[in-house]
């Protein structure tokens, strides 16, 4: 019974005088990991970019079109086809120009053979003249009729070649070296003069953007646009903003390099620059995402916290732009992982 009291003793004095001076045994201390890295947030200027839709486009447009009226009976390209300048495109007759023109080439006929006669007259009336035959008045009226039957066969000559070249006019031709977009009056169809029979592309391929005329007021030659398309080069050069609006939108062609050749007409999404703004960027490296949600590893004073952001691709693959959660001045931090 004796050692019993002695052993309760020896334990439970050093606990009642630790309660009567007021001490607390110590908390265990939590593991930090180690940092591995540091990066100080700073404000950067970037460019302000501005989505807009395109599409690949030629330099120029031309029109091959009827320049007489009549029926369309051939049509010899369609849409995809290569042409020359000049090349033939389709043909249009006429029946009244075929008429006409029969008509004119005897009118020549007559005209000449009036020449001819009147020129003979006026030989004979000559050689009666110098024989003294004939007055002077009459050599001069013999001379007058020869030089107007001869003004009348020069002018239906002049006729005929006219109704020759209208009746050629049937002919449409390529004003320029391109690819047809579009050839869509079927043969057999009438056509007036001045209608369009194939559109056709001209000069070197570019891409022609629709930008709103608020945006375009910052646009200017030599501006470099990004291309957010797969397959195309990433970027390209404003060559020219028109100067006028459509719809409240503002044609602006971009240079690029090896745009592919069979792609006219293909809708492309590009960025625009539009102005300048101030970002937070980071290395990706800094950032994880953990079950959906991007953070990183702040450090406030001795302490690492994770914050949630929200973050942007940018042009630099290895680089993200912070949207929330950090600033400029705040520094982020690698930590070594656990275990390691």
């Amino acid at each position: 019974m004796r050692r019993l009291v002695s052993a309760f003793t020896a334990i439970a004095l050093p606990l009642a005088l630790a309660a009567c001076g007021g001490e607390t045994a110590p908390a265990p201390e939590t593991a930090t990991a180690a940092i591995t890295a540091r990066h100080a947030l700073v404000a950067a200027t970037l460019p302000d970019l501005k989505p807009v839709s395109g599409q690949i486009a030629t330099r120029d447009e031309v029109m091959a079109v009827a320049r007489i009226g009549g029926i369309l009976t051939r049509l010899n390209v369609k849409a995809g086809d290569q042409v020359r300048a000049g090349q033939i495109v389709a043909l249009i007759s006429d029946d009244r120009l075929s008429q006409a023109a029969g008509a004119a080439s005897a009118n020549v006929a007559a005209a000449e053979a009036e020449a001819a006669r009147a020129t003979a007259d006026l030989g004979r009336i000559r050689e009666l003249h110098a024989a003294g035959v004939y007055a002077n008045a009459r050599l001069e009226s013999a001379t007058a009729m020869a030089t107007a039957a001869q003004a009348r066969a020069r002018a239906a000559r002049g006729e005929a070649g006219a109704a020759r070249a209208l009746g050629g006019q049937g002919a449409v031709v390529a004003p320029a070296a391109g690819r047809v977009l579009s050839a869509d009056v079927p043969p057999g169809s009438p056509v007036m003069p001045g209608q369009l029979i194939a559109r056709l592309s001209a000069g070197p391929l570019l891409l022609r953007l629709d930008v709103p005329e608020a945006a375009a007021l910052a646009l200017k030659p030599g501006d470099t646009v990004r291309l957010a398309e797969a397959g195309l080069p990433s970027e390209g050069r404003i060559d020219r903003v028109w100067p006028g609006a459509t719809a409240g939108l503002v044609r602006v062609d971009v240079q690029v390099a090896s745009l592919p050749d069979g792609l006219l007409g293909r809708r492309v999404s590009a960025l625009v620059p539009t102005g300048t703004r101030t970002a937070v960027l980071a290395p990706r490296r800094f950032m994880r995402i953990s079950h959906g949600i991007a953070q990183v590893a702040l450090l406030q004073g001795k302490s690492v916290v994770q914050v949630p952001v929200e973050f942007a691709e940018t042009a630099d693959p290895t680089q993200v732009e912070l949207l929330t959660g950090v600033a400029a001045g705040d520094v982020l931090v690698l930590q070594a992982e656990s275990g390691k």
